[in-house]
């Protein structure tokens, strides 16, 4: 229904309900671009999936890697596919592929009003001076016109939803939808200690016993295990879904959804945007989430916003896999059902206060348009949706604390603004101005990654966030520390350390100490959590355990790993780990065939006596003799000189 509107080359809003179609012409918009095309979402499995669905049609790249990699530097597909901040890295370094992006989508374009804000208004501003055409996507904008104002867009706007969406509340014992005033009777249960769940359950039973799916969400990636669980000993077939899982496990779950092996899925805001399911009931369990001070301890829980709510239940009901969808609230009285219905059936959004300051989007905007004068530097901020009001004085304050925390300089003479080597570091590493205050640069390397917010946020509470990177990045076992943490959880802590430990190691190398190459090799150890040493190897996709035995085995480094490869010790260790030694030393093999043949000759004479006859190759000899792999015995009248390959472990 968007395509007969849409002309290529202009700025569009599309206002629509969710599973009106708004992604379909977001791959149209992507296909038909003649020049580079990029779409960007606030979910790697939003854009993944969006990329399945035109991979086979078009030059596609789907990145999925940490923002701080420099990994886009050489991009050369037709279109890209990427997270608002992995597009926004890419602004930030300023490639040169940049001036030929032909159209920008920007997916859940809402997102600007939260935390993601600030990478969308950089590349709406960097668009908007590239005079780059935007296509916005949205379900629940808070203000239509304001945002036509801000993109300066033609508007699409649709109210009715494709596929009806009943809204209702389960209490005890009924769901009542409120939007076409009709009521399911609830079979009540006996003996649940909780309220809730004795609500959910019957609630749950209405929906599976049709052969439809829910989508439940939950406050946190324990409720959602727990919560998980606890339904599977009621007979449902659930799983448990969040952003501490490892995103091919995350797949496989959504696959397992789809092919009917389970019917319940259990989630944080996780699942909460854009990703096409087939759910027929969105079911929330808890209407609150985590809200942490800036060390990440539990401060208390806030209420879901109605931005929030409408993103999440707008999952359920989705064309091609359902002819309605029901939202359903779980209350545990008639008082607290009106009080969700009077908070949450409702159309009018508020803004949301969003925590970036004027001195980060300026930084960011000063990346890609270095040597630029304050008074042209403030036309481009009035082109924001948070600084649209921006002012001289507010500028000239904003750049005077850039200055005095040395992250920019100012020509005296022409007045023109340029980032300082740390300003260039700050930015491109996505440290934000407040966070840098609060960068404790000291000579434990562990202790400055450690005590960063973004850390001491992942690590919820416990004390022992020092002992475990230092524990993970030596290859030890990290089991014993930190207890209450999930293996998720840590997982995000880990995730975290190494774009901490990569900035702290820019940010060093921008104020030219000599820590910056310990900071680095740090960097590299948590990343992949082996000793230095090892990193060659775990780069070679070995796990950080068996590294770590290969270094007990004294095995030096990935060349050393791959001459010995063939050797009973490393063979016997790969095969016990499910590894191919001719797999895992492919490539090396195939740049250096020296190191292939050497690998032969220490598989076939292994422990054993051999003869120069039997090699016929000097060179491979002389080099496993100078390098250690094999020692001269003694010369015999027939064979010539004898040589033995001596046993390591």
């Amino acid at each position: 229904m968007f395509e007969d509107k849409y002309v290529y080359g202009r700025n569009y809003i599309i206002s629509a309900p969710t599973g009106s179609g708004k992604t379909h012409l977001a791959k149209k918009i992507l296909l038909e671009s003649d020049k580079i095309s990029v779409y960007i979402s606030p979910l790697k499995a939003l854009s993944r999936e969006v990329y399945d669905a035109i991979k086979d049609k078009k030059d596609v790249k789907y990145v999925d890697s940490d923002v701080y990699e420099d990994d886009l530097r050489y991009f050369s597909s037709n279109s890209l596919l990427a997270t608002y901040e992995k597009f926004d890295s890419a602004i930030r370094h300023n490639y040169s592929w940049l001036r030929n992006i032909g159209v920008i989508v920007i997916d859940e374009l809402h997102n600007v009003e939260s935390d993601r804000g600030l990478a969308i208004e950089n590349i709406v501003l960097w668009a908007k001076h590239h005079d780059v055409p935007i296509v916005g996507l949205s379900a629940t904008l808070p203000s239509v016109k304001e945002y036509k104002t801000w993109l300066n867009a033609e508007v699409i706007e649709y109210t009715k939803r494709s596929v009806p969406l009943h809204e209702c509340i389960a209490y005890p014992y009924v769901i009542r939808c409120y939007d076409n005033d009709f009521s399911i009777p609830l079979n009540p249960l006996n003996g649940i200690n909780s309220e809730k769940l004795s609500v959910l359950i019957p609630t749950l039973r209405y929906i599976t016993d049709q052969g439809k799916n829910a989508l439940i969400f939950v406050k946190s990636r324990k409720s959602a295990e727990r919560l998980a669980e606890t339904l599977r000993k009621f007979g449902f077939k659930s799983s448990s879904y969040h952003s501490g899982i490892p995103y091919d496990e995350r797949r496989k779950i959504v696959e397992m959804l789809k092919n009917g092996e389970i019917n319940v899925i259990v989630s944080t805001t996780a699942l909460g945007q854009g990703v096409n399911l087939p759910v027929y009931a969105s079911i929330f369990y808890d209407m609150s989430l985590p809200d942490a001070d800036e060390k990440g301890n539990l401060k208390g829980w806030r209420d879901l916003n109605l931005m929030e709510y409408k993103q999440m239940a707008g999952r359920a009901g989705r064309p091609g896999f359902d002819k309605e969808g029901m939202s359903i609230i779980i209350a545990i009285s008639i008082r607290n059902a009106e009080q969700f219905r009077l908070k949450y059936f409702t159309k009018i959004y508020d803004h949301t206060s969003v925590q970036y300051k004027l001195e980060d989007l300026s930084l960011a905007t000063l990346s890609w348009n270095k040597g630029i004068v304050s008074k042209d530097l403030l036309d481009i901020l009035k082109g924001s949706l948070k600084f649209n009001t921006v002012n001289e004085n507010s500028l000239k304050k904003s750049l005077e604390i850039l200055k005095s925390i040395n992250l920019i300089e100012q020509n005296v003479k022409n007045e023109k603004i340029y980032l300082t080597p740390l300003g260039e570091a700050v930015a491109l590493s996505y440290i934000d101005i407040e966070a840098l205050k609060g960068f404790q640069i000291s000579n434990d390397l562990y202790d400055s990654i450690a005590s960063t917010n973004a850390v001491m946020q992942s690590l919820r509470g416990c004390k022992c966030g020092k002992e475990l990177l230092r524990k993970w990045a030596n290859g030890e076992e990290i089991s014993d520390l930190c207890k209450k943490l999930t293996p998720k959880d840590i997982n995000e802590v880990i995730n975290n350390a190494r774009w901490i430990s990569f900035a702290l190691y820019r940010v060093l190398k921008a104020l030219g100490k000599e820590e910056s190459k310990e900071a680095l090799k740090l960097h590299y150890e948590i990343k992949y959590g082996v000793p230095f040493e090892g990193v060659k190897m775990a780069e070679l996709g070995i796990d950080r355990n068996t590294v770590k035995k290969l270094l007990d085995m004294k095995i030096k480094n990935e060349i050393d790993l791959c001459v010995k490869a063939g050797a009973p010790p490393v063979k016997s260790l790969f095969k016990e780990r499910g590894y191919i030694p001719e797999s895992v030393c492919r490539d090396i093999y195939t740049n250096n065939l020296e190191i292939f043949d050497m690998a032969r000759v220490i598989a076939k004479y292994y422990n054993r006596e051999f003869s120069m006859k039997q090699i016929k190759r000097q060179d491979i000899i002389k080099r496993l003799l100078s390098e250690g792999y094999a020692i001269k015995l003694r010369k015999d009248e027939k064979e010539g000189y004898i040589y033995f390959i001596p046993p390591f472990s």
